[in-house]
């Protein structure tokens, strides 16, 4: 009795010797050898074997398709690993503070720190002057961007509930103001930390800032929603 993945005698039932000819299961992508139908390819991933009879010959080493013909094969392939793994590295590059990484892929990503500078009253606001007019009034240590999201992160010497919401809810109405004047970032991040090491994080969405903007929250209604409440 043979096997599928074996040889046999008068049949060519698997890898195995018959006559002067030589069986083996092949990768239909790639051409790479195996002894069983077992896929994936371990070269290629495909998923597809088929059984062909060789001569001895093409066992010599150097015979079958290289890695390097599986890599022309599939250049594009390879191109576009290539550029997803570069640009998470210099993401993270960027997330260090190292440099600005401004939309790669051309959708608002963008991935760094931001200069806080002061605005230039021209009517619009950028997320550098955003951060400028932040610092104005509060200890900012740092605004990055981490792809479409604006990150602020700020010290605070808040003694209550109340101080820190205070301030958290001012630094929301300014963001809302940034987004009057032409800022894109589609969310704001503020985290503030105190001394022992204790504080508190918001998110506060595009969305919402532009209803506080068009008039169909008040203040207090948006900065109580921006703060987790209703």
């Amino acid at each position: 009795m043979s096997e599928s993945s074996g040889a046999g005698s008068g049949e060519v039932t698997g890898p195995g010797e018959v006559g002067t000819k030589f069986s083996e299961w092949r990768c239909t992508e790639c051409g790479h050898g195996h002894p069983k139908n077992n896929p994936p390819c371990d070269r290629c991933g495909n998923m597809q074997f088929e059984l062909v009879e060789t001569d001895p010959d093409e066992f010599a080493p150097g015979s079958g398709a290289s890695y390097l013909d599986i890599l022309r094969e599939n250049a594009a392939l390879a191109v576009v690993a290539f550029l997803v793994v570069s640009v998470a590295a210099l993401a993270v590059l960027a997330n260090a503070g190292v440099f600005v990484l401004a939309d790669p892929f051309g959708l608002g990503f963008r991935y760094g720190a931001v200069e806080a500078v002061q605005p230039d009253g021209d009517g619009t606001l950028t997320a550098g002057e955003f951060a400028g007019l932040v610092a104005e009034d509060h200890d900012v240590q740092g605004v990055s961007w981490s792809g479409r999201t604006l990150e602020l992160r700020y010290a605070t010497s808040a003694d209550s509930g109340g101080a820190l919401g205070a301030e958290l809810g001012d630094i929301a109405v300014t963001y809302a103001e940034y987004v009057e004047q032409g800022g894109d970032a589609a969310r704001l991040q503020i985290t503030a930390v105190r001394e022992d090491g204790r504080g508190a994080r918001v998110v506060v969405e595009r969305s919402l800032a532009q209803r506080f903007v068009d008039g169909e929250l008040t203040r207090e209604q948006y900065v109580s929603r921006a703060l987790g409440g209703e």
